[in-house]
């Protein structure tokens, strides 16, 4: 997908953080933008701030509930077009130890973050698949690569975007599919209200989101599977294979991979 102009494309989580900053980019990339987000105040918010820039449209949606997101896909296709690029964005997390965290805080993690992954692409992939042609973006974390303690529950989540997305790569090229691209996307940790309180590694920063949506889009116009913001965040996923688990359990020590999360206070809601 080399040139987003006149492309219909889906964003979650899209009325902050990294969701707002790549639909602003698609926007000045002459993309048409629908906007969904579970916060109806502001995505509205949202949606006349972006009003100006290009054709936006704005859908409230709890992206965990499965028939609630193929009822909103129902209305954009309707009203909005079928989708050219989806963007599965929208994710929670929250830190603690795994045997501290409420069984229902960790059914939610893994409904927002995973499962909706599948809801979105089983809306929209359909339309894709009709016409050979799409792309779908979805957003994991350098904490899909490597568990971070305090955050098990959100780092299985990210593991299996990487492997839902790789498979789904593979399947659509055994079917003749090969146009229909997909992308997984591994942030460090970005400083949204998402991350309050995380504490970056050794010899890393805290990213904007414009650092990563800017690689997201340079990342869409060349069709890359996989994008990674820093660079060495690929490092890590080199150094995971060939090291000893010791080793790397040690590395991730003295880095400060293993208590950059613990005492990250993240966002009071869980929306």
């Amino acid at each position: 997908m080399k040139d987003l102009r006149g492309k219909n494309t889906l964003v979650t989580g899209a009325a902050m953080g990294m969701g707002k900053s790549l639909s602003r980019q698609l926007l000045l990339e002459g993309a048409r933008v629908t906007l969904v987000d579970i916060r109806e105040e502001a995505l509205e918010a949202a949606r006349e701030e972006f009003d100006k820039l290009g054709d936006v449209a704005a859908y409230q949606c709890d992206i965990s509930d499965r028939q609630a997101v193929y009822d909103m896909a129902g209305k954009v296709k309707q009203e909005f077009g079928a989708i050219d690029l989806l963007v599965n964005n929208a994710g929670i997390v929250k830190a603690g130890l795994f045997m501290d965290k409420p069984d229902e805080l960790l059914e939610k993690t893994v409904a927002v973050n995973l499962m909706s992954l599948f809801w979105g692409t089983k809306a929209f992939l359909p339309d894709m698949i009709a016409r050979g042609s799409g792309h779908i973006v979805n957003m994991a974390s350098a904490g899909g690569i490597l568990g971070v303690p305090y955050i098990s529950d959100y780092c299985a989540t990210k593991f299996g975007a990487i492997g839902f997305t790789e498979s789904l790569r593979q399947e659509m090229k055994l079917q003749g599919l090969g146009n229909i691209k997909f992308t997984y996307v591994c942030p460090n940790t970005v400083g949204t209200g998402m991350f309050a309180g995380n504490k970056p590694v050794k010899g890393t920063r805290m990213l904007e989101p414009e650092d990563v949506t800017t690689k997201i889009i340079k990342g869409i116009k060349k069709g890359k599977a996989r994008i990674y913001v820093p660079a060495s965040v690929h490092m890590a996923a080199l150094l995971k294979v060939v090291l000893p688990v010791p080793v790397m359990d040690l590395q991730c020590r003295v880095l400060g991979v293993t208590t950059s999360s613990e005492k990250m206070t993240g966002r009071d809601d869980l929306k």
